[in-house]
């Protein structure tokens, strides 16, 4: 694998692979994750997609939401009946590097946690949960978390404090 880059409102950092193409698995992962100072909750749980769903230019996606237009999401709606945990499929090849874990790990769990707190907070509607968490709105919760993505990144490189 070279390294992981992806085109449109993406992370702007390359991910390197890790050494001797070593692939982790989910709980070493997320430990890695949790080293360099990403927030995972006891409440999420990840899956490998292994039927390619999510494609080449999707890195990992949480739970599909459908309603129709004009409904509010609640909190209910992002986690699973079986397991009582958010899911989140991760596409099989960030396993293979740990700036990628870190990145895609941090950039999950930004919008689950600003969407967390939306929701405790009050509501919000299918279309505007849509709208911050869609690729090509600049600004909008999509973009921040690729710019936290980002900086853990480049922390984890020592490149800033």
């Amino acid at each position: 694998m070279g390294a992981i880059l992806i085109e449109g409102q993406y992370p702007n950092v390359e991910w390197s692979p890790n050494r001797e193409a070593r692939r982790r698995n989910l709980d070493e992962a997320i430990e890695i994750a949790r080293r360099h100072g990403v927030d995972v909750p006891h409440d999420v749980a990840f899956f490998i997609d292994e039927f390619g769903d999510l494609g080449t230019n999707t890195t990992a996606r949480g739970p599909r939401i459908t309603k129709p237009a004009g409904a509010y999401v609640v909190w209910t709606d992002f986690v699973q009946d079986r397991t009582g945990k958010v899911p989140f499929l991760l596409r099989a090849d960030i396993l293979e590097s740990d700036e990628a874990i870190v990145a895609v790990l941090a950039h999950e769990m930004f919008e689950l946690r600003h969407i967390r707190d939306w929701l405790a907070h009050g509501t919000i509607t299918v279309e505007d949960l849509i709208a911050q968490v869609s690729p090509g709105i600049k600004g909008n919760l999509h973009d921040q978390a690729w710019d936290k993505a980002d900086a853990m990144v480049l922390r984890m490189r020592g490149q800033i404090p």
